[in-house]
């Protein structure tokens, strides 16, 4: 495939043409189960049918994702019948358990507007799940190991300033310390000496990230897109996970977020979309 382009079809039938070891970095917000309108001929999953309509791509994801890779998902859940589904919870189970992909971490996309959701009964809503997927390493036998060290990270480029607070503490006697000598009762008996030294290029980030929300694009022409992948995210994550040059895939490039993204970046690019009205969007 072209490299650079988006083309527009059905996900689950393209992903199929993606040669094996291409990918650097699949990043995606796909559509949300039953929840936000894309216009007539786009298909929007009850969250009963979501993981077996899903799972297809994360079946081709572990072929076309090199060693090296990443697979960046985020997606969230929602309110049905009165309790909180269970859907996403569900489709990540399954990728573990049924694709050659297996689930390094979790992490929280707290919004920093969110839109008012409580009530009496329901706090406030204002988190999104990220999910990162990396390839199972393939064991002698041809079977999979959960276990893979290969993947990429260039951490140092995400590190950020530590707090003052957090310095003084390093410097204390209060400094946290590991593999303290306890007795059989649990009980400390000789503190090994202190072990934190502050990175001169600052701490790593936790797994709680306070991205913009769409609404604060109002003004941009993907605001035309019903759903618009605001371009913090994925310019953390591309940060973070590749290199210039690599190639960064979104399998549902909406109104092109990822693309505009990876040309400031100096990353390669390529996209699927279902909706071709939505070409206008990408090139404006």
């Amino acid at each position: 495939m072209e490299v650079n382009r988006c083309y527009f079809g059905n996900t689950m039938e393209l992903a199929c043409k993606i040669p094996a070891n291409y990918i650097d970095l699949l990043i995606t917000s796909p559509p949300y189960a039953d929840t936000i309108s894309y216009g007539n001929k786009i298909s929007v999953f009850h969250p009963d049918k979501y993981p077996d309509w899903f799972l297809p791509l994360t079946i081709e994801a572990a072929r076309f994702l090199k060693p090296t890779g990443s697979f960046i998902l985020n997606i969230n859940d929602k309110i049905m019948n009165g309790k909180r589904s269970i859907y996403v919870f569900d489709l990540v189970c399954r990728i573990e358990r049924e694709t050659g992909l297996s689930l390094h971490d979790r992490y929280f996309w707290y919004k920093k507007c969110p839109i008012p959701s409580g009530s009496e009964r329901r706090l406030n809503d204002g988190i999104e799940y990220i999910f990162h997927f990396v390839r199972k390493k393939i064991n002698k036998k041809g079977g999979f190991s959960y276990k893979n060290e290969c993947f990429k990270t260039r951490t140092n480029r995400v590190r950020q300033p530590y707090a003052a607070a957090t310095l003084k503490r390093y410097n204390s006697d209060a400094a946290i310390t590991l593999n303290d000598n306890v007795d059989k009762d649990g009980i400390i008996i000789k503190r090994k000496n202190k072990i934190l030294v502050a990175n001169p290029d600052g701490v790593i980030p936790g797994t709680v990230f306070r991205f913009n929300a769409a609404c604060a694009m109002r003004k941009k022409a993907a605001n035309k897109h019903p759903a618009p992948f605001h371009p913090d995210i994925p310019k953390w994550f591309i940060n973070w996970l590749t290199d210039e040059g690599d190639l960064v895939f979104d399998p549902f490039m909406g109104s092109g977020t990822t693309a505009k993204v990876c040309q400031e970046m100096k990353r390669n690019w390529l996209g699927f979309e279902l909706n071709e009205k939505y070409k206008e969007l990408q090139n404006e």
